[in-house]
């Protein structure tokens, strides 16, 4: 199992946490155990999620169109950059 590190920029914090939120069961389907969600410290609308999982599985994920327009009308306003930590 590795560790994951996706990040992405959103309009608006406040207005996209509830999304994240709600797609939790995607993300519990899939294997992945969220370790921490928040911004960057200096950029309140850049996000970081930390999740445990297979990155495998989350390339397939992220290629999902259903999950694009979900991003999309949270207001996801960048591709997510993934970071893989192999442990």
């Amino acid at each position: 199992m590795a560790t994951i590190i996706l990040s992405h920029d959103v309009k608006d914090f406040a207005a996209w946490k509830p999304h994240y939120d709600g797609d939790s069961p995607r993300r519990e389907g899939a294997g992945f155990k969220q370790l921490a969600v928040g911004t960057d410290a200096s950029n309140p609308n850049k996000v970081y999620m930390i999740w445990q999982g297979d990155p495998k599985v989350l390339e397939k994920m992220l290629q999902d169109p259903e999950l694009g327009a979900k991003m999309k009308e949270a207001g996801v306003i960048s591709k997510p950059e993934v970071i893989v930590i192999n442990s």
